[in-house]
């Protein structure tokens, strides 16, 4: 009797099968993958900065005198920052320059000596020794002569030093020094800002990188003021300490004042799907499709919660939108706007 019993169930469940199939389909809606898609803004902290910050130091000893260039003043490369005493300079250069005189004279000596004594030294009127003696006394007076050429250049470049010219055009933005100080060596005079290098720093998480290479418009934004930008370099290494790396972008236009803070805007040029539309199976982060009446998980790599996600299907692939958090991948599903 038992298993006739169970022969009668088994036949019962077999026979109700599809209903059974059919009440456990799950009811969904589609849409277009075209109609979910969206390029969203990615932003990014960034700050307007000059590639050169210079302090400009005196290279010699002497008194500030003046400044030429006043803080807030835009210079053209060349023009005198400030002007250092040279009148100590200026008496050991007249110095040096009649050393090296009293030096030429006695080489020409030397020269005539030495001529002398080949002579006599021809006629065998004079030993080998006094004629040895003339040559070496030359070699010492040439080479007496040589240090001294080089101590009139350098006099001479010191004293070009003592005016100080700007290396590019530049903004003056601080005066570290004080008339009548006695400047030294590596004693800072001024700081000026490259008022022509002037760019956007920013630091990007490296998933952004990519989207900002072939992003088709950048920004800079500060308040309500937005500054187009194009991309001018990434430094190749991440930041130890943050994982980010580097950007920096160019002005196409006016630039921004140094030092603004702000952030920088673009829009990548590849689909997105709104981060609420992705959904979690098997650790992967994607999305559910209609396949032949069954739903199936398309993973998106480099998806994260949270965050909206590149997707690169077809236009028209159909999405699941309700139902996507029920189903699991290879389920047969109902479309409940199959005909909207």
């Amino acid at each position: 009797m038992p298993i006739k019993y169970l022969l009668l169930l088994l036949t019962l469940l077999l026979g109700n099968m599809p209903e059974l199939q059919g009440a456990t389909r799950e009811s969904v809606t589609v849409k277009p993958l075209v109609e979910l898609t969206e390029f969203p803004e990615v932003t990014a902290p960034a700050e307007v900065i000059t590639l050169n910050d210079s302090r400009i130091s005196a290279e010699v000893t002497a008194v500030i005198v003046g400044f030429s260039a006043e803080v807030g003043q835009i210079v053209d490369p060349g023009t005198p920052l400030v002007q250092l005493e040279k009148a100590d300079l200026e008496l050991a250069l007249k110095r040096a320059e009649a050393t090296l005189a009293s030096l030429e004279a006695r080489q020409a000596l030397a020269q005539r000596q030495l001529t002398r004594a080949q002579s006599l030294a021809n006629q065998k009127l004079i030993t080998e020794e006094m004629l040895n003696q003339r040559q070496t006394e030359l070699k010492v007076s040439k080479a007496e002569m040589a240090v001294q050429r080089i101590t009139v250049e350098q006099l001479r470049l010191d004293l070009e030093k003592t005016v100080i010219h700007a290396p590019f055009k530049a903004i003056v933005v601080e005066q570290l020094s004080q008339i009548g100080e006695l400047a030294m060596p590596g004693t800072p005079l001024i700081r000026i800002l490259d008022a022509e290098r002037i760019l956007v720093s920013a630091k990007l998480q490296p998933r952004d990188t990519l989207s900002l290479r072939n992003a088709g418009t950048v920004e800079f934004v500060n308040g309500n003021d937005r500054y187009p930008v194009k991309l001018h370099r990434m430094i190749p290494a991440l930041d130890l300490r943050q994982r980010s790396q580097e950007v920096r972008l160019r002005f196409i236009d006016m630039p921004a004042l140094i030092g603004t803070t702000g952030n920088l805007i673009w829009r990548p040029q590849a689909p997105h799907l709104p981060a609420d539309l992705l959904v979690r199976r098997g650790g992967m982060m994607g999305i559910f499709v209609l396949a032949n009446g069954r739903a199936k998980f398309v993973a998106l790599p480099g998806a994260q919660e949270g965050k909206p996600a590149k997707i690169d299907l077809p236009r028209d692939t159909p999405v699941i939108v309700d139902g996507r958090f029920i189903v699991q991948d290879g389920d047969t599903v109902r479309v409940q706007n199959l005909s909207d």
